[in-house]
């Protein structure tokens, strides 16, 4: 398949207008895009117009409740909220914090204020009614503080974020009924608030915000039909998705996301598919989970064949610091999308060639990971939804959720490539018939074969060998995920036989050691919908609650792929050690011994997992009715 791919995907890079797509990005970075705004509101009227003015049809804005009660699954909807402006003086200084001329100054969701108010620090005893609190981090803004804040009648806070921040305020979120308000600040503009402190000065405070009643915006789109219109019932073949919220700049997060799913649609209108493509812009996780619920409870179509989320694609890595990385679906579901999409990143034209002519050179990175599921591809990749969902995007990216991500940060050419590997996957998925679809069987033969060959010794890893095992099953499984474009049954069989055979060849490095399965009865899900870690952080107890803050605060990205692995592992038929194991081996993550089970634990306790599968629940109910 490599000379076809290479050429489709070397035009379709062709025919991204990249000019284009920064000039989307430089428009939404004018509004401040909060979940239940007048500014995401504007700009999704701005994306379904592009939308149509890029050729695709049946473009629509969805307008759901934005009013913090109405519930999709564990997901709920936004508070309406819409900030105005915000000023935070003290004498000599005016303007000191000036929103929104110093972006993410303000916290979300502070409350509307014009007061003039006593500084005190957060660990001095008795503050008086009214007070400004001043924070020295981030660390230091828990829910304890908050509700001595509350109950001592503090009518705000400062707390400094900007260390390490290249410039610009880091984001600070505060509940939607909140009734402080919010600054996030600068270490030099803390130390002009403590040094007014000192000498006993008051700040004068002025926040202007509308909580008028708003909506949650989704925008939806697909390609054009050529000749006879797709059944209701078939599926599309892909779902492309960039999350639509951010304040203001949120260039890269995530306006760049926004514009290249904007500039695949552009590329993809303009050609002959047998399968649409269908695109979606929504606030983040919330958003696509209230247009997901829609399709799976309330008979809103099919589910896409596959999905790729667009999430921080634009990064000029140089000034930002982090590869572009290709994020697989998880290992639970099987199938050919990580293999293509992998493919279609190998396929881009080179920028130079080395000195010889051999091989292509270019300056830019990039790296796949294991599934962590940190934006909207959790939910649809979540074992309660089933869609196999990559994620392209940008780590490390040192501006993110600050102020200082800003347009310059924004590279045209890799917001190119990443509208170009997810225009070009969509494309092979949409036009594939049965020749396209052997093509592909033999694409994911050799990735599953690189995939294997990688678990070999000398390899520390004392699951190595297990991996092995399951690496062969997800090819063997994912092969099946071919038929519905026509693969043929015998190029399946042969390739399975293929990966059969390197098994058993590879297997021999090690000595043969049966994996051991744990006895203990099964935990199954008792949750509702996708997993949704602020949801369930919500409902454990307070120890519980202490202890994910705790390793929240130690390294989040850490804590939150490792709480996803193990929710996403409960598989109603295995036990709680197995479950863990599972997780480590799909996360690629080791963790300390108890950790694993620590968490579950904390997830039973909340009600969110349960012994016992879900027929033996089934036959106890009908024994009691019996009785």
């Amino acid at each position: 398949m490599s000379g076809s791919l290479a050429a489709l995907v070397a035009g379709i890079h062709d025919g991204i207008d990249a000019d284009e797509a920064m000039c989307w990005v430089a428009r939404l970075t004018e509004w401040d895009r909060y979940q239940g705004s007048a500014g995401i509101a504007a700009a999704a009227d701005f994306v379904a117009g592009e939308a149509e003015r890029a050729g695709l049809t049946g473009v629509e804005v969805l307008n759901f409740p934005a009013d913090g009660r109405t519930a999709w699954w564990t997901f709920t909807a936004p508070s309406s909220w819409t900030p105005h402006t915000a000023h935070l003086s003290v004498p000599g200084r005016p303007g000191l914090v000036d929103y929104p001329a110093q972006p993410y100054a303000l916290a979300a969701h502070s409350a509307a204020a014009h007061t003039e108010a006593p500084l005190v620090r957060a660990q001095d005893d008795g503050w008086p009614p009214g007070a400004v609190v001043l924070v020295p981090s981030a660390a230091r803004l828990d829910a304890k503080l908050q509700a001595r804040m509350r109950h001592e009648r503090a009518s705000g806070f400062c707390v400094t974020t900007g260390s390490g921040r290249q410039g610009g305020a880091g984001r600070v979120e505060l509940p939607g009924d909140s009734t402080l308000f919010g600054f996030s600040v600068l270490p030099d503009q803390m130390d002009v608030l403590l040094r007014a402190r000192s000498r006993g000065e008051r700040a004068r405070v002025a926040v202007d915000v509308d909580t008028t009643p708003a909506r949650m915006p989704v925008v939806v789109a697909r390609t054009p039909g050529r000749g006879a219109a797709p059944s209701p019932l078939s599926p599309d073949a892909c779902l492309i998705t960039a999350h639509l919220c951010h304040p203001a700049p949120g260039a890269n997060d995530n306006a760049s996301g926004v514009a290249a799913a904007l500039a695949a649609g552009r590329v993809l209108a303009a050609r002959s598919l047998r399968r649409p493509v269908r695109f979606l812009w929504a606030p983040e996780f919330v958003g696509l989970a209230a247009y997901v619920h829609r399709l799976v409870e309330e008979g809103g179509g099919p589910l896409p064949m596959m999905a790729v989320d667009l999430d921080m694609v634009g990064q000029d890595q140089r000034r930002c610091g982090g590869p572009l990385i290709v994020e697989h679906s998880p290992e639970y579901l099987p199938h050919f999308a990580n293999a293509l999409v992998e493919a279609c990143v190998r396929a881009l034209p080179a920028a130079a060639r080395s000195y010889s002519g051999a091989v292509g050179c270019d300056v830019w990175a990039w790296r796949t990971t294991p599934f962590v599921g940190a934006s909207d591809h959790a939910v649809l990749a979540d074992r309660a939804i089933g869609c196999p969902s990559v994620q392209l995007g940008h780590w490390p990216d040192r501006f993110n959720h600050s102020g200082a991500d800003t347009f310059d940060k924004v590279d045209p050419q890799e917001l190119r490539r990443s509208a170009a590997i997810a225009a070009s996957a969509a494309a092979v998925v949409a036009t594939a018939g049965a020749r396209e679809a052997d093509r592909l069987a033999h694409l994911l033969t050799r990735w599953t074969a690189h995939r294997m060959t990688a678990c070999l010794p000398p390899d520390d890893d004392p699951l190595a060998a297990t991996l092995l095992t399951r690496r062969r099953r997800y090819g063997r499984d994912a092969l099946d995920t071919l038929r519905p474009l026509g693969a043929d049954p015998g190029v399946l069989g042969r390739q399975a036989a293929l990966l059969d055979g390197l098994h058993h060849t590879l297997a021999a490095a090690w000595d043969d050691v049966p994996v051991k399965h744990h006895e203990g009865p099964p935990l199954r899900r008792a949750w509702p919908g996708p997993f949704n870690l602020r949801a369930l952080t919500g409902a454990v107890d307070g120890t519980d609650r202490q202890w994910f803050t705790r390793r929240l605060a130690e390294d989040r990205g850490r804590f939150y792929a490792s709480a996803m692995a193990l929710a996403q592992s409960v598989d109603g038929v295995s036990a709680a050690a197995d479950v863990v194991r599972t997780a480590q081996l799909d996360a690629g993550i080791r963790w300390e011994p108890g950790f694993g089970e620590r968490f579950l634990a904390a997830m039973a306790g909340a009600g969110w997992v349960k012994e016992g599968d879900r027929e033996a629940d089934r036959a106890e109910g009908r024994g009691r009715k019996g009785n």
